[in-house]
């Protein structure tokens, strides 16, 4: 007992003198490299925007706190553009030890990470081989592998929200030895619990999964998955089974799609074997045979609830799958539509890839069934819509006696094509700490606006009434550090713009 009371008095005393290290090329500390031996448990590190390139580096702390304070078109970019990592690994990597884990990293890109074929070609812009990782608002960009996960940290928890993955996979497209190992998202079976919410991932390459997970539970909500002009595999690739929750989401199989299939469930081994598919939208761009969901093996899955989902493909030269596999009485759906044409829906701007309902989808209006209850607790019933990926998501309300099929509501403003007035308001300083200045300018009139600010999870956090001119806004007793989405609306509710907040 004694052990364990000094142990925790040495955490608490290491958490009460934790400092906050800024890093950038004016600061004393230029690079993250130059400060990995200093930083101790419980530390936050605030990086300049810019470009910090061949960089790698291994943390091995644990409750560390990223920021990146780079905005717009000047981020804070971590790049690497040489040869091999030389850590053979990633640009940022996490742990080898158990002591090292509840990591956050918001707002940074990760740009470049490879390994040479000799070293398994599997470079990762984050390797994280510890316990507890939350990423938000983050880009990983032409890496083979975005966020590579992996160790033997049973109980861990994976939460990734509000980032895009463009253009991640294996470099030469194509390429049989490689082609198909690498990833946008992978996600090893130490895992207890993995969220994936409001990310795009786009444009894969070499046959990268858009997002492999054996988690021994996954929650893939309100996502937009497009394989658009890539060359990818699997969009959701379920390594080993599990209990998935897909809900919200919006998946594309490209023109250039290698697999030809959208869902996998393979080597059911976890413990729970459990499948709930809802409300999603589901669109094959690829002519030629396709299968929506691919199950192999299928014995143990116990529920495989596919529900409310628009499944549909381009008007000629397919032959389509709805599911690869027997699954026996483990198989439940209910009111799905399959519709051989994607464009004859009612989509607002199908070729857009504006999955949004017009009045004219009468066949997916008002149409969804009870949607229940996962076996963890999890309420299965959509309650929030993609908006676009600068913007926090919707609340999803039912608009009729019913929810409507697929991923999103007819009828809830969403403000993807709308036109705003995003260019007559100006927020500064941002980053901003303690206050910042509002000011409405050009075509806005309205003698009263009102600011909404959402945290990273879409919770509201602070609303304000503002009026045509300069409004200085106090956050020094409501926003703590870190990454805002902020959103003004006129007094009818409608959109007149939205960004990004950093406050410092």
């Amino acid at each position: 007992m004694k052990n364990i009371l000094t142990s925790l008095l040495i955490l608490s005393y290491s958490f009460a003198n934790a400092v906050t290290w800024h890093v950038g090329a004016l600061q004393a500390h230029t690079t993250p490299s130059a400060i990995v031996n200093l930083v101790q448990n419980g530390d936050t590190i605030k990086i300049d925007a810019g470009v910090y390139l061949n960089d790698p580096v291994q943390w091995n702390n644990s409750n560390l706190v990223f920021i990146g304070l780079g905005t717009g078109s000047n981020r804070t970019v971590m790049s690497w553009n040489g040869g091999d990592i030389s850590n053979g690994k990633g640009i940022w990597v996490f742990g080898n030890s158990s002591t090292t884990g509840n990591i956050t990293i918001d707002n940074i890109v990760f740009d470049g990470a490879r390994v040479s074929d000799a070293n398994g070609g599997n470079g990762a812009g984050i390797r994280f081989q510890a316990k507890n990782l939350t990423i938000t608002n983050c880009l990983f960009h032409s890496c083979q592998n975005g966020i590579l996960e992996g160790g033997s940290y049973t109980g861990s928890v994976v939460t990734i929200q509000n980032t895009e993955f463009n253009n991640n996979g294996y470099e030469v497209i194509g390429n049989p030895t490689y082609s198909g190992y690498e990833h946008n998202i992978y996600i090893g079976a130490s895992t207890d619990s993995l969220l994936v919410k409001n990310c795009y991932f786009h444009d894969p390459r070499g046959e990268a999964n858009s997002l492999k997970t054996r988690a021994q539970k996954s929650y893939i909500l309100y996502n937009v998955i497009d394989e658009a002009n890539g060359q990818g595999s699997w969009e959701l690739s379920i390594g080993q089974g599990g209990l998935i929750a897909a809900i919200g989401n919006t998946i594309v199989q490209g023109i250039n799609s290698i697999n030809h299939g959208i869902v996998g469930y393979d080597a059911a081994t976890n413990p729970i074997q459990k499948f709930y598919f809802i409300n999603n939208t589901v669109i094959n761009k690829y002519h030629g045979g396709y299968t929506f969901f691919n199950i192999v093996p299928s014995s143990g899955i116990t529920v495989f609830k596919v529900y409310n989902n628009i499944f549909s493909s381009v008007s000629a030269g397919t032959m389509n799958t709805l599911i690869s596999g027997t699954l026996g009485a483990a198989l439940d759906t209910m009111s799905n539509k399959i519709i051989a044409d994607y464009t004859t829906i009612g989509f607002v701007n199908a070729a857009a890839n504006d999955f949004h309902l017009t009045s004219s989808a009468v066949s997916v209006i008002d149409h969804s069934s009870a949607q229940g209850t996962a076996s963890s607790g999890f309420v299965l019933k959509p309650v929030y819509q993609y908006v676009n990926f600068a913007s926090p998501l919707a609340v999803r309300t039912t608009a009729g006696l019913h929810d409507d099929i697929g991923a999103f509501e007819y009828g809830i403003t969403t403000g993807i094509n709308n036109e705003t007035d995003s260019k007559n308001i100006v927020l500064y300083p941002n980053p901003a700490s303690n206050y910042f200045t509002l000011e409405l300018t050009g075509k806005i009139k309205y003698d009263e606006a009102q600011l909404i600010i959402y945290d990273i999870t879409g919770r509201e956090v602070k609303k304000v009434l503002v009026q045509t001119g300069k409004t200085v806004i106090n956050i020094k007793d409501d926003l703590t550090a870190g990454t805002y989405i902020y959103s003004i609306l006129n007094t009818s509710g409608q959109p007149l713009g939205s960004g990004k907040l950093i406050v410092q």
